[in-house]
């Protein structure tokens, strides 16, 4: 529930905290990233200027060499021995510490060909040897091609040792030159370690320049966009105020029209219930005339045994008779019985129709849809006896009881409603055919006749409230809206078929089976 409470309660978005945190996010990000950024670049510039000042070194040091140490011992015709002539590893010594005094450079290194240290400014590796592939920069070197790495402080070098301050480690190629200076032969390699101390520092001036200067340009800008985003939060609250207001008053108004279709649902239903009991009595007085005949058959038997025994009391009185034979009690009791099965029969007739008559709530139980199309046809057949009718009535039902769950008054209606406009469709004569099929999870009851048939412009209308297309008189028009209206509330369907006028015509009914339904819960759905 809480993640929607922003989207129906706009107006507690604060937008000017949100674009300020969002804003110094974004600056001190993009700050921290522009300063990485522009100490990265400003460090390869600083790698690539002690680089060529490394190159540079490595030139005059390689002349110094030769002019000063080198040529003066080949003139003497001397050999070079470093290892076993001290005054020369002296001599060589003392002509390179004058050449570092002053410069940024830690240390230096002297290789052969072979990788092996014929000199150091660190006495202690003179004579320490590196396998080719051990020290990538040393091999590219010996090929000819200078190589430099970053050593950082902390970190081991290619001889061992721990390396205690950030240095520039350069390996260029040592040539042998003339007094004139020019290059010929390559006949070593040279290491030089500069301090890049000073690089750190300067990176982090870099670093903090353009934290600094992203910073402040980010927050000119953020000032500038805060300004424009206050007045446009000004709106937007305004704007929030007036939905707020409008959706006060939009759900009040909703509430009040709500509880106007609640009174109009209501009253609808007071209605409907009003349109099927009238339409239940007006199948009552087309009932009339032949539940008076069918009554007055059984009256008449009463009425004649009633006289019978009359007249043979009267007889007994009159002859003073002391004596009654059996005979005589036999047909007293035939009489009586006569009256008594009479009788019953007679409130039969009238329980079927007070309980068809009766208006009440429906009431959902388990019914049998084959048990009340028989009662169904016996009770219309009081108005439209077999003897005294054109019409052929047929039933054909599933075997076994179709169970459903229903009101059986209402199903009852709807059943003698359209059985009775089928015999008012077959009036010149024809055939009438009821129908069940079990299906699956559902029962289809049919209702066929041969009679006048449906023109398909009333097709759509057949249904409609008040749509009838018999003469003024003989019907209301409400009889197949309240069919549709008892059918959709058990969760059926009701169809209608008809090839054209003089064609029959068909309804079809399809409820689902009490085994996919619930008495009880059907009772609180509708009640």
């Amino acid at each position: 529930m809480p993640k929607f409470r922003k989207i129906l309660h706009p107006e507690k978005f604060n937008l000017i905290l949100y674009y300020t945190i969002t804003s110094f996010a974004i600056i001190g990000i993009l700050s921290f990233v522009m300063g990485k950024i522009f100490a990265g670049m400003e460090s390869q510039a600083l790698i690539k200027r002690s680089e060529k000042y490394a190159h540079n070194f490595i030139t005059h040091i390689n002349y110094e060499l030769y002019k000063d140490f080198l040529i003066p011992i080949l003139k003497k015709s001397e050999n070079i021995d470093l290892e076993n002539n001290r005054r020369q590893l002296k001599k060589l010594d003392n002509i390179i510490r004058e050449n570092l005094y002053g410069l940024n450079v830690k240390k230096l290194y002297l290789y052969d060909l072979e990788g092996n240290i014929i000199y150091s400014t660190v006495l202690e590796h003179i004579g320490f040897a590196l396998n080719r592939g051990e020290n990538k920069k040393l091999d590219s070197a010996i090929n000819g091609a200078p190589a430099s790495a970053l050593r950082l402080a902390g970190a081991v070098d290619s001889k061992g040792a721990i390396v205690a301050e950030t240095l520039l480690e350069s390996y260029y190629p040592f040539y042998e030159m003339d007094e004139k200076g020019t290059k010929k032969a390559q006949v070593g390699v040279l290491e030089i370690y500069q301090d890049m101390s000073e690089l750190k520092k300067q990176i982090i001036k870099a670093h903090q320049k353009a934290t600094i200067m992203t910073g402040s340009a980010m927050g000119g800008l953020f000032i500038a966009l805060y300004l424009i985003v206050l007045k446009a939060a000004k709106i937007i609250d305004a704007r929030t105020r007036q939905l707020t207001e409008a959706r006060n008053t939009l759900e009040q108004k909703v509430e009040e029209r709500t509880l106007e279709i609640r009174e109009a649902y209501k009253k609808l239903q007071h209605t409907q219930r009003k349109l099927v009991q009238s339409e239940k009595l007006a199948s009552i007085g087309t009932l009339a005339t032949g539940l008076a005949h069918e009554i007055n058959n059984p009256l008449a038997s009463v009425a004649g045994c009633a006289e019978g025994l009359n007249e043979r009391l009267i007889s007994i009185l009159n002859h003073q008779e002391k004596h009654t034979d059996k005979e005589e009690l036999e047909i007293f009791s035939d009489y009586l019985k006569i009256i008594s099965k009479e009788t019953y029969r007679c409130k039969s007739i009238l329980s079927n129709l007070l309980n068809f008559s009766r208006q009440s709530e429906p009431v959902f139980e388990r019914i049998d849809v084959n048990q009340i199309i028989n009662d169904t046809v016996a009770t219309v057949q009081y108005q439209y006896p077999a003897n005294k009718t054109k019409q052929n009535i047929q039933t054909n039902l599933s075997e076994g009881p179709c169970e459903i769950i229903g009101d059986p008054h209402q199903i009852k209606q709807v059943f003698i409603n359209l059985l009775t406009n089928s015999f008012h469709a077959t009036e010149s004569g024809g055939e009438i055919i009821i129908m069940t099929k079990l299906k699956k999870t559902t029962v289809q009851i049919i209702f066929k006749d041969t009679g006048i048939g449906i023109k398909p412009e009333h097709m759509d209308r057949i249904f409609d409230p008040f749509f009838t297309t018999k003469p003024t008189g003989k019907g209301t028009g409400i009889g197949l809206s309240i069919c549709y209206g008892i059918i959709d509330m058990h969760g059926g369907r009701i169809d209608v078929f008809s090839e054209g006028e003089g064609k029959g015509a068909v309804f079809e009914i399809t409820l689902p089976l009490a085994e996919k339904q619930d008495a009880q819960d059907t009772n609180e759905r509708t009640g």
